[in-house]
């Protein structure tokens, strides 16, 4: 879903560069109004995660190939804010290395970030609050996010298409090809959001912001106590 530069009218670049760079200004803003300053290295974490993932690609026959986005998944795990700020760190070094481009990072940044974040995680919690009904939460949230994963995919997909019809020559039939062809990378996407959520959520559930009490400060509590003094309990909220 990466696209380079040199494809799409300098026009649309600018004015996704514009639109997404006042999302990702105000999710910072919002992040460090409301988020422990602790929660940044899990941030990084989560960051080295998707990046390390995306670097992984599966084939989609005949021609094309597709990796993990991670855009729901962030979502979930950490909110849409601090999805679409993990997601401007990791598409910029990757079109730093040619991943993407440059010029194109606004574009890029709108579709997998900003869009695929907030869509993915309005998704994912509808499906969540409906399944927790009829399972518990912990399943409710991989099944769920699967879920959301794929028709964030395919969706971003044909965003992406419509963007493209700004290209001359690119027409109804290749939207529908290029929509066609994210159904399959899609279902790859499902798995890996619910192998990689799976992980977490056996081992530390509190570090999904959906199966977390109330507070963020919980997400503190446990990479602190965990990383910084395995051996000992240390209480972060007073």
């Amino acid at each position: 879903m990466h696209v380079p530069d040199g494809i799409i009218p300098l026009w649309l670049l600018l004015l996704l560069y514009a639109v997404s760079g006042l999302f990702l200004a105000f999710s910072i803003r919002r992040i460090n109004n409301r988020f422990d300053d602790r929660l940044v290295p899990y941030m990084g974490v989560l960051a080295a995660v998707i990046f390390a993932a995306q670097l992984v690609n599966f084939p989609v026959p005949p021609f094309s190939s597709g990796h993990l986005v991670g855009s729901t998944l962030l979502a979930v795990m950490v909110g849409p804010f601090a999805g679409i700020v993990i997601m401007a760190l990791v598409l910029f070094v990757q079109a730093l290395y040619a991943d993407g481009g440059l010029l194109s990072y606004g574009l890029n940044l709108f579709n997998m970030g900003v869009f695929s974040c907030f869509f993915g995680w309005g998704i994912s919690l509808l499906l969540f609050k409906g399944m927790r009904k009829a399972m518990d939460e912990k399943r409710a949230v991989v099944i769920g996010t699967s879920i959301a994963a794929f028709i964030t995919t395919v969706t971003a997909a044909f965003v992406l298409g419509l963007e493209l019809l700004s290209v001359s020559g690119f027409n109804e039939l290749a939207l529908a090809a290029i929509t066609g062809v994210h159904l399959v990378i899609g279902v790859g996407e499902a798995i890996l959001t619910s192998v990689i959520l799976l992980y977490f959520v056996r081992a530390k559930p509190k570090l999904i912001s959906f199966l977390k009490d109330s507070d963020v400060h919980e997400i503190a509590e446990v990479i602190e106590t965990d990383w910084t003094t395995p051996h000992e309990e240390t209480k972060i909220i007073k």
